[in-house]
């Protein structure tokens, strides 16, 4: 029973499954049907109709609608019930659409459906006759199959629409082509609106559909298709402009400026073109950007920014920091020349920023970027990097007058930035470099700067080639700093020998231009001569006047030159004499004399005669010439004898400095000698060498020896040099000769022991040969200071027979008998004076105080008494006494000087005596000592005073005492006060000296108040105090003044801006810039300094 109903129910779901499955496929028919018939009709519709956008518009919505319903209807609603989910038809509903097909077994299966729905619904006892009628049934019904109801022919009739329909839309295909992908493109676009095609249309050439705001955007349309139209215009929303025509069928319009989107159509006629749109894009721009400069921090510049400037020239290694204020930028890049890497701005606001360290040369591209636009290029520029050049420097040198060894210098240096350190820098035969600094100022880059220096200040050995130079180093900080050096310079230090020879050779010329000069003095005298003689007898014509007078102005400035010549050898040779360290102080004030002589030999009087000569010969007056002739070859004798004498005393005095050579070059090699004798034995290589090389200069010492001595025997009144020297000199070859015979039998120490002996010898060979001079020396002055006092007696004598004869000839008339003995006395006087005149040269010539002081005066005298009778014997009284008086002056004047001359004599020769100090000057001058023992005494007769009245002793001992105190201070008093007038204490000392005399005022003053007391014993020891100080003062003083007798060459290197001239303009230079308050950029600051150092220059 069980079974037979499960197969009915069985039978009905495969019956209601195969019911879905064709509804499913008449379904899927449907739907192709009808979605191609829609397909066709809307395709066909729109080919043809061109349908509105509203309108396709529609379609298109509907056309979802309608797929969506037709798909659920005839597709999902079946595959649903297929698979059994939801709703789907019951056993009933399948039994009615079976009825359909088997109408007779309707009611029999409704019966047996509904039978076997309460089958189970009742218990099996009760209805078991209910379940037999309901099997029976179920067997009437078996046999019919219940699927046959479902026919899926029945379906077939829809492949025929199916057909018909794909039949349709081939064939309209075949013919219209076309029309699906048109109708379906526009459908598809169902915003865009398009129009019928007409006989052409309108194709944008190049068409993007965007412009970059704020440009010109030029729009080019042509025309294709059958018809060509003449005109085209573009439509906007309020507005038509036509079209520029290019050719027949290509059309332009430039729309300008763009700043927002447009849209337009294009119409020729009838015929609109679809609408397009040009979208405005923003390009990336830069409205601002600054550059920051930062340079290095020892270029010491400000902080520079450059505005929208993008080439800039910076100093190596500057910081740029570059800022840009963009318009539509997003992002953006710098690309630097030396580098393939982009360098990324960075991004600050709406500002994009850069920062880099320039060290070189370089270009840089800058890249923008937005949406629209990736790395749009917006401009390029150039970094121009200032290397940090090398300084620059420039020396000039000059050579100290006084010192061979002593230059002085002026550079100047120049830099962009400026400099760390300057230096002076030498260099002696592969010797390390010395180096000196120089102060400079650091912050100015242009500038100069003085140094000096004695080469004899420092210890090179003779035969030394020092190089020497400066350096300059600029404050570059990137880099370092870079140096500079001047040219180089060499200084040759020559040896004794070298500097001998150099000395005497100068000294020859110098004595060779004096007898030039004296030669050519004696040339212009003869000349003088004939042309007094042409003018006075007119023997010669104008024009050998005029050829005698050129002649004798020739020989002048001949004469001017030699003796400048002579000046400046002169002056050579002190230099030379100065840089061997001569320190002898009486050879030295020798010099000078000399030197001032020399300097002062053309005599301004005959200069002015000169100049009045020439004058009166281009009028060629004969009295005048005549005249002036005379007077001018007197004082161009004069001028001979003062050349004369100075030639001697240069003879006598280079005679003394030869020696002084001589002898300091024989002790330098004694002591070379005795030196090379200590050395080892071991180096008997070296000691023979030695002994061979001081062979050599002993030779050499005794030619240059003998040509002193052969000079010496030339000159007036030699010097005396001992026969004993020619004995020592034998000895002293003979001891070499034994040394030589020593080393080549090759015992060395032998040897080496005779030569410490030979430089014994040297040695006391050198002190004789200096004892004979300096004894020599001292004989000479003592004769002359005799002499000198022999003649100064005569010159007084001579003084008062001419204060007679004056007063004679005042007594008498020239008609007066008596008149001519007068003028055969004033003769006698002229002879007379002619004596003490030719002994006062021959003086002058041993005694350079002597030359130096009376001058050309004697001349003078001379010349007076010649007018003196000349005036006279012409009857000219007035005239003559008035020469008379004249000598009288001169005369009195001449014995000042040597009476000063005497004194200086006498000083000079008890200097040369030992044991001379100042302050215990023999002949009874007051001392240090002597006030200090005074000083002394005074404090215990004062401590006597005081203790008396202390002890009530005031009676007439104490007065007596006090009498003899105040009496002994006065005279203190009075020596100190003559110390004070005698000067060359010193500023220190003299300044001491003038308290103790106020302290001494003081005491007086208490002594006359009776104010006596022990605070008077306390000044008394002040007293003492202040002479102790004095004392040392003034021995200071005397030191100092010693070692600037030995170190002055140096002292006069100590300025050498004044040797430059240079001070007055370097103290403009520095105001002018250092308190100028005007701000120069650097390239004008430079400008300045350079301005201002040629300026110095010029």
């Amino acid at each position: 029973m069980e079974n037979n109903r499960d197969i009915f129910i069985a039978k009905l779901d495969r019956f209601i499954r195969k019911h879905y499955q064709n509804l499913l496929l008449r379904g899927f028919l449907l739907c192709i049907v009808l979605l191609l018939s829609y397909f066709f009709l809307i395709s066909f519709s729109e080919y043809f109709l061109y349908l509105s956008v509203a309108i396709r518009t529609t379609l298109i919505f509907f056309s979802v609608v309608l797929i969506i319903v037709l798909g659920y209807q005839f597709l999902i609603r079946p595959i649903i019930g297929l698979l059994k989910i939801g709703k789907r038809i019951s056993y009933r509903q399948a039994i009615d659409i079976i009825s359909t097909h088997f109408p007779d077994l309707q009611d029999k299966l409704i019966n047996t459906l509904e039978l076997t729905e309460q089958a189970e619904q009742i218990n099996q006892k009760e209805n078991s006759l209910l379940l037999a009628s309901i099997n029976q049934r179920i067997e009437s019904v078996k046999i019919i199959p219940f699927r046959n109801a479902v026919s899926f022919k029945a379906n077939y009739k829809y492949l025929k629409y199916l057909f018909a329909i794909a039949t349709v839309i081939a064939l309209v295909h075949f013919l219209i082509p076309d029309m699906y992908s048109n109708s379906m493109e526009r459908l598809v676009n169902y915003r865009t609106k398009y129009t019928p095609l007409a006989d052409f249309s309108f194709e944008l050439d190049n068409w993007t559909g965007r412009a970059v705001k704020g440009s010109n955007f030029s729009l080019k349309a042509r025309t294709e298709g059958k018809y060509i139209p003449n005109e085209v215009y573009l439509l906007t929303d309020n507005s038509r402009f036509l079209m520029k025509k290019e050719n027949s069928i290509e059309f332009s319009y430039l729309f300008r400026n763009i700043n927002s989107d447009i849209s337009f159509r294009l119409q020729s006629g009838k015929v609109i073109s679809e609408e397009f749109k040009i979208t405005v894009i923003s390009k990336p721009g830069i409205k601002n950007f600054s550059i920051s400069i930062k340079s290095p921090t020892y270029t010491k510049l400000p902080l520079r920014i450059e505005k929208n400037i993008g080439d800039v020239s910076v100093p190596e290694g500057s910081e740029l920091k570059w800022v840009f204020e963009t318009d539509f930028s997003s992002t953006g890049e710098l690309i630097f020349s030396d580098s393939l890497n982009p360098s990324p701005l960075i991004l600050d606001g709406n500002r994009l920023q850069f920062s880099r360290k320039i060290r070189k040369q370089n270009s840089y591209r800058i890249y923008l970027s937005n949406k629209e636009f990736d790395r749009e290029t917006y401009a390029k520029y150039n970094v121009d990097v200032v290397p940090d050049l090398y300084p620059q420097i420039k020396i000039a040198s000059i050579q100290d007058s006084l010192i061979e060894s002593g230059y002085y210098f002026r550079g100047q240096i120049k830099d962009d930035y400026g400099f760390s350190k300057l230096r002076f820098v030498y260099e002696a035969d592969n010797l390390p470099p010395v180096y000196i600094p120089i102060s400079l100022n650091r912050n100015l880059s242009a500038q100069e700067f003085f140094f000096s220096f004695d080469f004899a200040s420092e210890n090179f050995q003779e035969g030394s080639n020092v190089k020497y130079y400066f350096e300059v180093f600029d404050n570059d900080g990137i880099n370092g700093a870079k140096k500079a050096s001047s040219e180089q310079f060499n200084y040759y230090i020559p040896d004794s020998k070298q500097l001998y020879d150099l000395n005497t050779a100068v000294q020859d010329s110098i004595g060779s231009k004096i007898n030039q000069s004296i030669q050519l003095s004696e040339s212009i005298q003869q000349d003088i001569l004939r042309m007094q003689k042409n003018t006075l007898d007119g023997s010669a014509e104008k024009w050998q006047q005029e050829q005698l007078l050129n002649e004798i102005g020739n020989k002048k400035k001949q004469l001017d030159d030699l003796l400048q010549e002579v000046i400046q050898e002169n002056q050579r040779k002190n230099r030379l004499m100065n840089s061997t360290g001569m320190d002898d102080p009486l050879l030295m004030e020798k010099q000078k004399q000399i030197e001032d002589l020399l300097e002062k030999i053309m005599d301004p009087e005959l200069q002015k005669l000169f100049d009045e000569f020439n004058k009166l010969a281009e009028d060629l007056k004969s009295e005048d010439i005549n005249k002036l002739g005379n007077k001018l070859k007197m004082s161009v004798d004069d001028f001979q004898k003062q050349l004369d004498r100075n030639l001697q005393l240069l003879e006598r005095y280079e005679i003394e400095v030869r020696v002084q050579q001589l002898t300091d070059r024989i002790n330098k090699l004694a002591e070379e000698q005795d030196k090379s004798a200590n050395k080892n034995r071991k180096d008997s290589e070296k000691i023979m060498q030695d002994q061979k090389l001081g062979e050599e200069k002993w030779n050499e010492l005794k030619e240059d020896l003998k040509d002193v001595l052969d000079k010496n025997s030339s000159i007036q009144k030699p010097y005396d040099f001992d026969g004993d020297l020619n004995d020592l000199q034998d000895e002293i070859d003979e001891m070499i000769q034994e040394s030589n015979q020593f080393f080549e039998n090759n015992k060395i120490g032998k040897g080496a022991k005779n030569m410490k002996k030979t430089s014994t010898k040297q040695k006391s060979f050198a002190q004789k040969l200096n004892d004979n001079i300096a004894n020599s020396t001292s004989a000479q002055m003592t004769a002359d200071i005799g002499n000198l006092i022999r003649l100064m007696n005569n010159l007084i004598e001579f003084s008062f027979q001419q204060e007679e004869v004056l007063n004679g000839f005042k007594r008498i008339g020239y008609l007066n008998p008596k008149y001519v003995e007068m003028i055969e006395k004033q003769g006698d006087l002229k002879e007379e004076y002619a004596l003490i005149q030719d002994s006062l040269i021959a003086l002058s010539t041993r005694s350079p105080q002597v030359a130096s002081l009376i001058g050309n005066r004697i001349f003078n005298i001379e010349n007076e008494l010649e007018k003196v009778i000349t005036e006279a014997s012409e009857r000219r009284k007035i005239q003559a006494a008035t020469a008379q008086q004249k000598v009288l002056t001169d005369v009195n004047e001449l014995s000042v000087f040597l009476l000063e001359a005497l004194k200086q004599m006498m000083e000079q020769m008890a200097n040369t005596m030992p044991g001379d100090q100042m302050g215990d000057q023999k002949g009874g001058q007051p001392s240090f000592s002597g006030l200090k023992s005074d000083q002394k005494s005074l404090k215990k007769m004062l401590e006597e005073l005081i203790s008396d009245m202390k002890n009530g002793k005031s009676g007439k001992d104490s007065k007596e005492k006090l009498g003899k105190f105040l009496q002994q201070q006065e005279m203190y008093r009075q020596n100190l006060q003559e110390m004070l007038q005698n000067g060359g204490l010193g500023n220190e000392s003299e300044k001491i000296l003038r308290e103790v005399t106020k302290m001494l005022d003081q005491m007086e003053s208490d002594i006359s108040n009776f104010s006596i007391n022990s605070n008077m014993i306390l000044r008394q020891n002040r007293i003492f105090s202040k002479l102790l100080e004095a004392e040392n003062a003034h021995r200071e003083k005397d030191f100092d003044k010693k070692r600037e007798s030995k170190s002055g060459n140096i002292l006069k290197l100590s300025n050498p801006r004044e040797i430059f001239e240079y001070k007055r303009v370097r103290t403009d230079f520095e105001g002018v810039f250092y308190d100028s308050n005007v701000k120069l950029f650097d390239y004008y600051n430079k400008l300045y300094l350079d301005y201002m150092i040629k300026l110095n220059n010029d």
